[in-house]
């Protein structure tokens, strides 16, 4: 997987989820390992699968189904002072922090329309997020602070 940053090769992870719901189990394994072998705050590991679990879900659900030969990969890094997550899947290009509707919170959960309350959630939940369209790929990275506010409170 290309990226645009560089770690110690003994501070990544890289994997290729299965294209379906199958992957989120792999994936929470994938980050609890992570963490674990990190000694990374067990806030941070739970806010990450969070995270990216929401992400998962919407690119097997909506971007991968229609791929004739669907991809879908998950990095790991620690960066300093961060843990820095990318997934990469080659569906059609689709940001969701821009492209999913904007959730209606004044509404009750039964009047809301499906969509876009889990983004609104994984944006609130890391400390950055990006999009970005690569080599027809699309590339979510998000990055979660270790022992920044969220991790002790």
């Amino acid at each position: 997987m290309p990226s645009s940053e560089s770690f110690p090769s003994d501070n990544v992870v890289e994997l290729s989820l299965a294209p379906d719901l199958s992957a989120l189990s792999v994936l929470a394994r994938a980050v609890e390992d992570f963490g674990a072998a990190r000694a990374l705050p067990e806030d941070l590991q739970g806010r990450l699968n969070l995270v990216l679990d929401e992400l998962v879900t919407n690119s097997v659900s909506y971007g991968l189904p229609e791929v004739a030969e669907p991809e879908l990969r998950l990095r790991l890094a620690v960066d300093r002072d961060a843990v820095v997550a990318q997934l990469e899947d080659n569906g059609p290009a689709f940001n969701p922090f821009e492209e999913a509707p904007e959730p209606d919170l004044s509404l009750d959960l039964s009047d809301r329309p499906v969509g876009g309350l889990g983004v609104f959630l994984a944006k609130q939940l890391a400390d950055s997020s990006s999009y970005e369209h690569v080599g027809g790929r699309n590339r979510i990275t998000v990055r979660h602070l270790i022992g920044g506010k969220s991790d002790g409170d």
